[in-house]
């Protein structure tokens, strides 16, 4: 990418130095020049978008149906049929993605379906009629059919419509205004009822247009008892649903952090039973500028969307269905301290003294127990005793009492990874644990880079709301000198904020004191922007290194010395050679590490 462009995408914004970094490193320099100039001056047309990026008219247009294909850019057609376009982050953000969900894809279902999911990232959709045309025979169509289908069912692809190629706003402006348009004005209702109530119709709308052909009927057909996808359907990589994913590894790992290994793996499986019908972390109607501007309304929506979800038992389970999805290698015995752990054993010697009392059996025999407490009957009681004691060890590897105090110790702590619903039946707090996991890994931040004594003084500002030097020093336990000291490295770091408090009407500085307070939700969105712009940095260096060396890099790719490098090259270039790859591998490593972080503030 040229300097001109990375320092212009640089200035802009975190973000859109990433996403043009991102471009350019997948679909080349045109493309990233285009996607900066959407970023910069927002909506443009096709003859706009050639003056601002000076690129020729027709590699431009033909690069637009590329970027539109791989969903990086909307298009907009307005009542003049003059056509507009605008940038679309969900691309971007899948290619960003795209190594780990190939390798999540992997690992649930295999390789077949990991390489198809690549193949659909790479093209951006795939047309069923068409990609079964390309396969040889019918077996191959049934097996790639039945990929297909579960894929589908599990959420990782979606059916793509015209819709997802507009604008969200755009499409809202459209049926708020045909909307409030046949609402009629009344002498009895006012104005601000009238446009309240066109929202509110406009709302209904909205959703129904974005939930229109996903009905099951318009998604499959049944094929001699075998269910398949409408051959006429268009289907595309569903990003939501990995976003569901990470959400679920964050609290997997916090739950293991918590609770240990056996619980969290436990919990994973909770996860799991819902993930695909949980919340979504990002919103249609979030996207519509000036339509929920308030903090708490924000919240409040999020909230009600997650407690449809509850009534309606789409993210609810049992625990019966928990046993049936744990793996079988998962033994649960010894794994928590029960109530049983508290009572005293009986010791042996109590009972000596008392005779033992006799057991009349059927025959009329009268049979005085073993030590044991064990009647010792006739030889072929015992026939099935090797089956009766499988059974009965399989059944308490994963007994449900024990699984009954695993979810007990998920529901009752002071971060609730599960609650109880009804008895026997739990769901997850999305919304809540979101929270907890972001003041988990920023404090864990602090404490790694900065010390244990600053996450010691920020709890202790966290908790007190709002406080002066001298009332943290007396709560945290810490020298004065220390108080300031990491008072002082906290606000150089932007995780305090600072609040004047003048003692006299003049304001003058010797009779004022400060008072320190902190705020998690801009703090939050300013890490983002930090480790985005890290990220980007990042994929700057590797292309920079990779430029320097691009004789030898050349050199590598010809046909002649792929595989004969050690033959073919120089003592002080396979060196050179070595060292780039150790290089990217760890520049790879930082970013991935990085990224999971800003999942983590910027996502979730």
């Amino acid at each position: 990418m040229s300097v001109w462009l990375s320092d212009s995408a640089k200035s802009q914004s975190p973000f859109s130095y990433l996403y043009t970094r991102v471009v350019s490193s997948h679909l080349g320099e045109t493309s990233a020049i285009i996607v900066s100039a959407l970023i910069s001056y927002g909506r443009l047309s096709a003859k706009e978008l050639h003056l601002r990026s000076k690129v020729p008219l027709k590699q431009l247009k033909t690069t637009l149906v590329c970027l539109i294909q791989l969903n990086c850019i909307y298009y907009w057609a307005d009542h003049d049929r003059n056509v507009y376009y605008s940038f679309n982050e969900n691309g971007v953000l899948t290619l960003l993605h795209a190594g780990d969900i190939v390798s999540r894809i992997k690992h649930i279902s295999g390789d077949e379906a990991a390489e198809l999911t690549q193949n659909i990232i790479e093209n951006g959709n795939l047309n069923v009629r068409e990609y079964m045309a390309t396969l040889e025979n019918d077996q191959s169509q049934h097996e790639k059919m039945a990929i297909l289908v579960k894929l589908y069912n599990d959420g990782w692809l979606r059916k793509l419509r015209p819709i997802d190629f507009l604008p969200v706003e755009d499409v809202w402006n459209k049926l708020y205004q045909e909307t409030l348009k046949n609402t009629p004005r009344t002498a009895t209702t006012s104005e601000v009822k009238r446009v309240a109530e066109a929202k509110e119709k406009t709302k209904v709308k909205f959703s129904d247009a974005y939930l229109a052909g996903t009905d099951t009927k318009d998604i499959f057909v049944v094929d001699n008892g075998i269910h398949k996808l409408r051959p006429d359907i268009t289907i595309t990589f569903n990003l939501v649903r990995y976003e569901k994913y990470l959400r679920t590894r964050a609290l997997v790992e916090l739950a293991n952090s918590r609770l240990g290994l056996i619980t969290s793996t436990i919990y994973g499986r909770c996860a799991g039973l819902i993930e695909t019908k949980s919340p979504p972390l990002k919103h249609s109607f979030l996207e519509v500028s000036g339509l929920i501007n308030d903090p708490e309304e924000l919240r409040a929506y999020i909230s009600s969307v997650e407690n449809a979800l509850v009534d309606n038992k789409a993210i609810v389970f049992n625990i019966r269905d928990l046993a049936r999805s744990l793996p079988n290698n998962l033994d649960l015995r010894n794994s928590i301290l029960t109530q049983n752990f508290l009572k005293p054993a009986k010791r042996p010697h109590d009972d000596m003294d008392q005779p033992a009392k006799k057991i009349k059996l059927e025959d009329g025999e009268a049979v005085a127990p073993d030590s044991n407490g064990v009647v010792n009957g006739s030889s072929n009681g015992g026939l099935n005793g090797d089956d009766d004691y499988k059974e009965s060890d399989r059944t308490e590897a994963h007994s449900l009492s024990l699984l009954a105090e695993h979810m007990r110790l998920l529901s009752s702590g002071n971060v609730p990874f599960l609650v109880e619903v009804a008895p026997g039946s739990y769901t997850i707090p999305f919304l809540q644990l979101s929270k907890c996991i972001k003041q988990f890994h920023y404090g864990m931040l602090i404490k790694t880079t900065m010390g244990s004594n600053s996450l010691r003084v920020l709890n202790c500002i966290k908790s007190m709301k709002l406080a002066d030097e001298k009332a943290i020093s007396n709560a945290v336990l810490l020298k004065d000198r220390t108080v300031k000291s990491e008072i002082y490295k906290l606000v150089n770091m932007n995780v305090l904020e600072i609040q004047e408090v003048p003692r006299s009407a003049d304001r003058a500085a010797s009779k004022t004191f400060y008072l320190f307070r902190h705020k998690e939700l801009p703090l939050y969105k300013y890490l983002s922007f930090a480790l985005a712009y890290t990220m980007a940095d990042i994929l700057t260096n590797i292309s920079q290194f990779k430029l320097e060396h691009k004789i030898l890099l050349d050199k590598c790719e010809r046909e002649d010395v792929k595989g004969n490098e050690d033959e073919l090259l120089l003592e002080s270039e396979l060196k050179t050679l070595r060292g780039l790859q150790q290089r990217e591998i760890a520049n790879l490593g930082r970013f991935n590490r990085i990224k999971w972080l800003q999942v983590v503030f910027g996502l979730l």
